[in-house]
């Protein structure tokens, strides 16, 4: 019961950081496409995806770290705990310093490498080199921000971002209501967010791990290379989901220009929060998976994995129907100087993919959990490789332009998902292949009835204010709700969900 109450905290404030992070995207992205325009929009998105280029460099130390770190923990070996801790620290650190000197190259000369409008080079150089400081310090810092990892404790993460949200919300408005707009605002916003957050990982490191301290001489070379090894299949991961999504702007940029760009970065912004909802929910899961599989508790492991399958089955179908259903009416007032039919369809095109997948999403830390990466890291370089192939003979041949790149990305997606995540999700716990397929049906026919639902209210009411709009989403949303909760759930598992509910309300 103790881990149930603690699980539905974490849900909790996970759910609670995500809609704050949907309302103030909803407020501030329209807001500053007006402002800075569609094409300066886009390069805040091209920004972050050169981020996880660089990530790429030390996503193979730090992918596997709180894993490493979490199972010393909860085996009371401090003494491995702290050559692990160091090592992070001061590897990335090291990292850090080698990839300032490209990062500074791509700064001063960035039109030799994308195509910025001469008017705003300035503002995007400055941008650039802002998201690219937020990175390198949170970098240097990330193995500070592992201890609400080791101890199952996520929430507190949760509240630090729901609080840096409305930081970066703060200061974006303060700099736009009083200096003349500039889209690298965004940067300095996020930057201003991310050292909030680091003071308060050095704070929950000495609070939760007092055992912990960050010594060169704990700094190990076998703590090193092994979390190399574990976590090198993680960035042949991470070099293929770049592939699949990650170079969409990019290509965009190059093949089309910064306005398609912009309106593809724009018809990301959905389903990137509906992406973000589904990791930020799965990872709460990992913790737990990541206790039980060192106390080799595999019983208790299946039954975990099966119920973040149908917690995140319950939580993903409802938002992606919504956009399905009213996608076009929220972009039209959202965003009325674009066109938003073809927002729409972008949006759907992108988000298809997690009608399929989005309930399997914590498989992946099954893959993480039990150190096996290679199988599946290799699948997701294939794709991500096809991907950019396919896409780039489209563009070059066909008229499909934006459609191309959101649509090849999404089917091969979906494709792999159901062909090797989902089955070998299961044999790699020892379960049949087959297990988790039933779970991928109901969470389809859920979010089938949520969609036909939404249609009969779009149909029976006038939809077309955002008054309208939000009491038909709302509707839908209740109802769909209820409707995952008995296509999902048996009638023990319901009494069981609101019992952890309730007992993760405060004052329960």
């Amino acid at each position: 019961m103790e881990r149930n109450r603690q699980l539905a905290v974490n849900l909790t404030a996970a759910g609670v950081a995500f809609a704050v992070n949907i309302g103030i995207n909803f407020f501030l992205s329209p807001y500053i496409v007006r402002t800075v325009g569609v094409e300066a929009y886009g390069f805040w998105g091209l920004a972050n995806n050169f981020i996880s280029y660089a990530s790429l460099i030390t996503i193979a130390l730090n992918s596997m770290a709180g894993r490493f770190l979490a199972i010393e923990v909860q085996r009371n070996d401090w003494q491995a705990a702290n050559k692990y801790f160091s090592s992070i620290f001061f590897a990335n650190a090291m990292a850090v310093a080698i990839m300032a000197i490209p990062a500074t190259l791509l700064v001063l000369h960035i039109n030799k490498f994308i195509r910025v409008p001469g008017e705003i080079t300035t503002d995007v150089q400055l941008l650039f080199g802002l998201v690219f400081i937020n990175f390198f310090i949170s970098m240097i810092a990330m193995a500070f921000s592992l201890a609400p990892f080791t101890r199952n404790m996520i929430y507190l993460k949760s509240l630090r971002q729901i609080e840096g949200l409305f930081l970066k919300a703060g200061l974006l408005v303060l700099m736009f209501s009083v200096f003349r707009s500039r889209v690298w605002f965004l940067g300095f916003a996020v930057l201003a967010m991310g050292f909030y957050q680091i003071m308060f990982g050095f704070y929950y490191t000495s609070k939760l791990l007092p055992d912990i301290k960050l010594d060169h001489f704990n700094c190990d070379k076998r703590a090193i290379k092994e979390l190399l090894s574990s976590g090198s299949w993680n960035v042949v991961n991470h070099l293929g989901r770049l592939l699949a999504t990650g170079f969409d702007l990019l290509i965009a940029n190059l093949f089309l220009g910064a306005t398609p760009m912009g309106v593809l970065a724009l018809s990301r912004v959905v389903p990137s929060l509906i992406e973000s909802m589904m990791s930020t929910f799965a990872s709460v899961f990992t913790p737990e998976f990541t206790m039980l599989y060192a106390k080799n508790e595999m019983e208790n492991l299946v039954k975990a994995i099966r119920r973040s399958i149908k917690i995140l089955g319950i939580v993903v179908n409802v938002p992606i129907a919504s956009l399905v259903v009213f996608g076009q009416v929220f972009f039209r007032l959202w965003v009325p100087t674009q066109d938003a039919r073809l927002l729409q369809i972008l949006s759907i095109v992108s988000v298809f993919a997690f009608v399929f997948a989005g309930a399997t999403n914590s498989l992946f830390s099954v893959f993480i959990v039990t150190n096996r990466l290679r199988t599946n890291s290799l699948l997701v370089l294939l794709t991500g490789a096809l991907n950019v192939v396919i896409v780039i003979f489209l563009l070059k041949f066909t008229e499909l332009g934006l459609l191309a790149i959101a649509g090849v990305s999404t089917i091969l997606i979906t494709l792999r998902n159901l062909s090797f995540t989902v089955p070998y999700g299961a044999i790699y716990i020892g379960l049949p292949w087959s297990t988790f397929f039933p779970e991928v049906g109901k969470s389809v026919a859920g979010f089938m009835l949520i969609s036909a639902m939404g249609l009969l209210i779009k149909e029976v009411a006038t939809v077309n204010s955002w008054l309208s709009l939000i009491v038909a989403v709302l509707v839908t949303s209740s109802a769909g709700l209820l409707i995952n909760l008995f296509v999902l759930l048996n009638a023990s598992e319901r009494r069981r969900a609101f019992e952890i509910l309730k007992k993760g309300l405060p004052g329960s």
